[in-house]
């Protein structure tokens, strides 16, 4: 007996090719850039990082950066901290789209870096959270990094390091 000759309760013959309801064939993903809006809203947030804070402004604009009155060459002349810093528009494909407005102090210049890329990630997710929350939680960027510096402690050079020993 094969499987066409198996007839079901109805008396219609089976058929092999027959698209089921379920299937294990994912439909083709729709693209990323169809679905995303054009920048429409602005959005605010704040950013921390060790010593540093960030406040931060994104508005729709043409993609320039104004750290402090600097553009983000002249902040962050290292490429490392660059990139940090404009992580969250990247990963949403929106480097264009908003212009993006800075003011930080405290800490150096990566812990500055972080908390600029917490503060724009939240505004980013301030803006349209159906649509930016899954890629910034998924990736990271929505999670304050709590690692601060230990403090020093008495009779030690710094938190942990102790003067050399002397046997005599």
């Amino acid at each position: 007996m094969t499987v066409n000759d198996i007839d079901t309760a109805d008396g219609a013959d089976f058929d092999e090719n027959a698209v089921s309801e379920y299937t294990t064939e994912s439909s083709a993903a729709p693209e990323a850039g169809a679905q995303r809006p054009s920048a429409s809203s602005p959005g605010a947030g704040t950013g921390r990082r060790k010593q540093a804070v960030a406040r931060v402004r994104i508005v729709p604009g043409t993609g320039q950066w104004r750290i402090n009155g600097r553009t983000l060459a002249e902040y962050f002349p290292n490429k490392v901290h660059q990139q940090i810093a404009a992580e969250a528009l990247t990963l949403l494909e929106l480097d264009g789209a908003y212009d993006v407005l800075v003011r930080v102090h405290g800490g150096g210049p990566s812990g500055q870096a972080g908390a600029v890329r917490l503060g724009v990630a939240r505004s980013l997710n301030g803006i349209d959270t159906e649509l930016n929350r899954p890629a910034l939680k998924r990736a990271g960027l929505l999670t304050r990094d709590a690692r601060v510096p230990e403090r020093k402690k008495a009779g030690l050079k710094k938190a942990r390091k102790a003067p050399q020993y002397s046997k005599r």
